[in-house]
């Protein structure tokens, strides 16, 4: 009788199975948990964007006093049309220095937008104010 002496060269087959779904069980949970902070993001980022447009209102009026014009406040924040934001139509770049392009933003007339939480923002050219909706809207569905 001889014996058999059988060293295993690699993994089986159960092995490279297990390691598989471990690996696609820790890759799914650290997707989610980025997806969910990128959301968080944006909505952080949403509170401060608002607050830069309204300096940039502010300092538009602050040149227009000073080169004596009667027109204090642009007629339009922006020449996006309306519509979801994109890089090639952002907004705002009239009071911003190259406009922005976040994601989640809409505009849906010549002077009122649609925060990504939901909200209504509007500017009136006449006073330079930029009001938001205590009511909110629908977010609009992201688009992959």
């Amino acid at each position: 009788m001889q014996k058999r002496d059988s060293k295993s060269a690699g993994y089986t087959r159960l092995e490279i199975a297990f390691m598989l779904v471990l690996v696609i069980l820790v890759g799914l949970l650290a997707v989610t948990k980025y997806l969910e902070l990128s959301e968080d993001a944006e909505q952080a980022m949403e509170p401060g964007l608002i607050e830069g447009v309204r300096k940039g209102i502010a300092s538009y009026a602050e040149e227009a006093r000073d080169r004596g014009s009667s027109q204090l406040y642009p007629n339009v924040l922006d020449d996006a049309e309306s519509g979801p934001v994109t890089a090639r139509d952002p907004y705002f770049g009239r009071v911003l220095d190259r406009g922005v392009a976040v994601a989640g933003w809409s505009k849906l007339a010549k002077n009122r937008y649609r925060t990504p939480s939901g909200k209504s923002v509007e500017y009136n050219p006449d006073t330079g104010e930029l009001l938001i909706s205590a009511v909110e809207m629908a977010p609009l569905p992201n688009k992959p």
